[in-house]
C-alpha cells in the first residue's frame, strides 16, 4: 500500500474563488450607476456573438442605474425592433413613469404585502436560468453558520488495476462559517482516528462544494455562455438541462498538484439541472479544460448533487453528493472520490466564562 501511495497524484482542486473575492466582483459590476442613455440600451440589445448579455442581465443593471431618455410609443417599438422582450418592455415602462429613477417597487403599492407581489410577478417574468442566477447569488448571503459530516470514500485506478479498488475512506467534519468558508477537520482514516490535518492528506481532495462552485459559473465576471438542452424528469422532479462554458481567460478555477507545488487555472464546461418550479440547482457537472501539456495532472472532472436539507428548522439547498475524477495519462494513475454529507446542524460557537 505505501508504495502504490507514492504514486498517487497528491491533489487538491481549489473550485473557484472564495466567498469574499465573489462579493468583491458582484460588487464591482455595482458600481457603475450611470443612467442608461436609449443609445447604450439600444447597443446593448443588438449586440451578439458570446458576450452578448441575457436580456435578464440587462433589466438587473436597468434596475440599479435607471435611464436617461424618455419613454414613448416609438421609443418602445425601436427598443421592440431591436429584440427587447416584453418583460424588459415593462421595466423601461415603469422606470419611464418615474422620471427615468429605480425603485423597488411601482408607486401606490404601500402595504408590505403589496410590494411582495409586485416583486414576485417582475420576477417571474425573468428567463428561468436569470430567476436561478438570482438564488444563487443569493443563498451565499443567506447560510446560517453549521457543521456537516462528510465521508469520502476513495478509489484508485492503475496499470495494475484494471478496475476501481477502494484505497481508503476518509471522515472529515466541515464547519461552515460565512466569514471564514469551510474549515475541515480530519476525523478517521479507514475507521481509525488520526491526528493528521485535512490539509497534510495525501491523495485527491477538494473543497468549495458549499456554494463557491455554483456562484463562480453564475457571477457576471465568468462570462458563463448557457444552451438549453430539454427539458426532462430529475429524481421525481421536473427540471431544465443546460449547458454552460466559461473560458479560461475568465475563469477562476483553481487546480493544484501538492506534490510538486505546481497550480494551473482551468477553463471548464458541463451541465445544469435546474428544478422548474423551485428555480434552484439539482446537480452541476463539470469538466476543467486547458490544462498545460506539461502539467501533472490531465483529466480533471466534478459532480455535485443537491438537496434540501434542514438547518434550525430553516430548509437550504445544500449538497447531499458529489464525486472527484482525477488522473495522470503519462502513467496511467486516476483517483475518484464518492463523497456523502450528512447530519447537516446549525454551528453553535462556543463560549467559555472566566470567574472574576
Amino acid at each position: 500500500m505505501s508504495k502504490r501511495r507514492l504514486i498517487v497524484p497528491l491533489i487538491l482542486i481549489s473550485l473557484f474563488f472564495s466567498s469574499l473575492s465573489l462579493r468583491h466582483s458582484i460588487a464591482a459590476a455595482q458600481d457603475k450607476v450611470t443612467p442608461f442613455s436609449k443609445a447604450e440600451l439600444l447597443t446593448l440589445l443588438r449586440q451578439s456573438g458570446p458576450r452578448h448579455p441575457s436580456q435578464g442581465e440587462i433589466i438587473e443593471q436597468l434596475e440599479q442605474r435607471g435611464i436617461a431618455f424618455a419613454v414613448d410609443e416609438p421609443t418602445i417599438n425601436e427598443l421592440k425592433q431591436a429584440g427587447a422582450r416584453t418583460f424588459l418592455l415593462e421595466s423601461v415602462r415603469r422606470l419611464g413613469k418615474n422620471g427615468g429613477h429605480p425603485e423597488s417597487y411601482p408607486t401606490g403599492v404601500s402595504d408590505e404585502a403589496g410590494v411582495e407581489r409586485v416583486q414576485a410577478a417582475d420576477f417571474a417574468r425573468l428567463p428561468l436560468l436569470e430567476q436561478t442566477r438570482h438564488y444563487v447569488l443569493e443563498s451565499a448571503k443567506d447560510l446560517p453558520n453549521f457543521i456537516v459530516n462528510q465521508t469520502v470514500s476513495r478509489y484508485l485506478r492503475t496499470p495494475e488495476y484494471k478496475d476501481w479498488k477502494l484505497d481508503d475512506t476518509i471522515e472529515v467534519e466541515i464547519t461552515y462559517q460565512a466569514e471564514r468558508g469551510e474549515q475541515f477537520k480530519l476525523l478517521r482514516v479507514s475507521g481509525k482516528p488520526t491526528t493528521q490535518s485535512y490539509e497534510e492528506l495525501g491523495g485527491s481532495t477538494s473543497t468549495g462544494e458549499f456554494g463557491s462552485m455554483l456562484m463562480a459559473i453564475f457571477v457576471p465576471q465568468s462570462k458563463a455562455q448557457f444552451k438549453e438542452v430539454r427539458h426532462e424528469t430529475y429524481r421525481g422532479r421536473p427540471a431544465a438541462l443546460y449547458d454552460f462554458t466559461v473560458k479560461k481567460a475568465d475563469s477562476n478555477a483553481i487546480i493544484q498538484d501538492k506534490e510538486s507545488g505546481q497550480k494551473t487555472i482551468a477553463g471548464y464546461s458541463g451541465s445544469l439541472w435546474i428544478d422548474t418550479e423551485s428555480k434552484q440547482v439539482l446537480r452541476v457537472e463539470v469538466a476543467y479544460e486547458g490544462l498545460p501539456p506539461r502539467f501533472p495532472i490531465n483529466m480533471s472532472e466534478n459532480a455535485v448533487e443537491y438537496d434540501w436539507v434542514t438547518i434550525g428548522e430553516q430548509r437550504y439547498m445544500l449538497p447531499t453528493r458529489a464525486e472527484l475524477l482525477m488522473g495522470r495519462d503519462s502513467i496511467h494513475v486516476y483517483t475518484r472520490n464518492v463523497i456523502e454529507f450528512r447530519n447537516y446542524h446549525k454551528f453553535e460557537g462556543k463560549m467559555k466564562v472566566l470567574d472574576q
